[in-house]
């Protein structure tokens, strides 16, 4: 037990930060199923625009990749947590009061989206130059998807008293405490990198980065694809809501330690093996419940599918903090990579509308191989400079 506290106190500051940044993002992921019904039954939006309202801040969160290749990767840490948590604190405050005000509440909400993105993309940059980033991405992802868990109860709680504006005000609450929980953190502990020392050269945009973080980006998207589907699935089976939710909702809060053990997998054998079986298993996990007749079965075969996503993210997020040493990969690949949860929904709806439910086995199953061929070229290929 020694040996553990040993080697966990020197990064602890640092993962409470990595925890708090990326349940800032988890926090619009259990918003999103919430608000988006809402939004349709308070005020009368459409699903399309409701839809298109939830999954903004993590359009808002892609976009912020592009801003961390710029100056925001030797800004001084405490400024961009200052800055952007205290930013998205007073846009959630904004979006309870004027909820109703579209032109108002959308640019915010996306707005939103780049102040995580941003915090996400900054804490990534850290972990990723520890030595044990596997281990670090996979304690912080855990530790946002098990968080994820208990504010689905709190917005949902808070929208059931008080409508949207409940909702969002709970939003701007827990955000506060995210907020606070950044400044655990502090870069001068950090022997690898300091702020003043990051490079100023251009990062070079190489085949091998470029197909990890696409392999990223395809496989959250693809893999997720059965998410916003499972209750139709489950009803077409004869399962009731509740019995549904209750089984799944379990499913979802043990599957957040898969994460811790995918970071322990990545650092014993490497990323590449245990990504591989996991884009198969994934595969095989939805094709079983698309096409099952069985509750059982289909709850069974939810479990590789469902913990196949929080086995790979954080050996996705190590793999893309590999790319270099100052961990300017990581930063723009974790905002990219989480935005594959918004493509997800959006992709899956327009398959579901198309070609009906079943075709979400077929899709999926070419995702994954999309995603084999990337990480085949991410093998085979290296680049002779990573990052200059």
């Amino acid at each position: 037990m020694q040996n553990f506290i040993s080697y966990w106190r020197p990064h602890a500051s640092l993962a409470t930060a990595g925890a708090a940044a990326y349940s800032m993002s988890t926090l619009f992921s259990a918003m999103k199923p919430i608000l988006l019904t809402r939004y349709v039954e308070q005020i009368g939006l459409s699903e399309g625009l409701a839809g298109l309202l939830v999954a903004l801040p993590f359009a808002g969160i892609a976009c912020a990749s592009l801003l961390m290749r710029g100056w925001l990767l030797r800004a001084p840490y405490r400024q961009i947590a200052m800055v952007c948590g205290g930013l998205l604190i007073a846009l959630e405050l904004l979006s309870a009061f004027t909820f109703s005000y579209l032109s108002v509440v959308m640019p915010a909400q996306f707005l939103s989206g780049i102040c995580v993105g941003l915090l996400m993309g900054t804490t990534s940059r850290y972990v990723s130059v520890t030595r044990e980033r596997d281990q670090l991405f996979g304690f912080v992802d855990m530790t946002a998807v098990l968080l994820m868990s208990f504010m689905v109860y709190l917005v949902g709680a808070s929208v059931a008293s008080a409508g949207i504006w409940g909702g969002y005000l709970a939003a701007a609450i827990i955000s506060t405490l995210f907020f606070a929980a950044l400044f655990v953190f502090r870069p001068a502990d950090q022997k690898a990198t300091s702020d003043s020392e990051q490079s100023t050269a251009a990062l070079e945009f190489a085949v091998r980065p470029v197909a990890i973080v696409a392999m990223g980006v395809l496989f959250v998207t693809f893999s997720g694809l059965g998410f916003a589907f499972m209750f139709t699935m489950a009803a077409d089976l004869g399962m009731d809501y509740e019995s549904a939710g209750r089984n799944i909702g379990i499913l979802l809060f043990v599957s957040a330690f898969a994460c811790q053990i995918g970071g322990w997998a990545s650092a014993k054998f490497g990323p590449e093996r245990p990504l591989a079986c996991a884009f198969v298993t994934c595969a095989a996990g939805w094709y079983m419940a698309v096409f099952t007749d069985d509750p059982i079965i289909f709850m069974a075969a939810l479990v590789p599918a469902i913990f196949s996503l929080q086995f790979c993210f954080p050996i996705l997020l190590s793999f893309s903090g590999s790319l270099d040493t100052e961990g300017r990969w990581a930063g723009i690949a974790s905002p990219l990579i989480t935005s594959g949860f918004a493509w997800a929904a959006i992709v899956a709806g327009q398959v579901v509308n198309y070609a009906g439910i079943q075709a979400l086995a077929a899709v999926t199953t070419i995702g994954m191989l999309l995603c084999l061929g990337l990480l085949a070229i991410a093998v085979l290929k290296k680049p002779k400079v990573l990052a200059v």
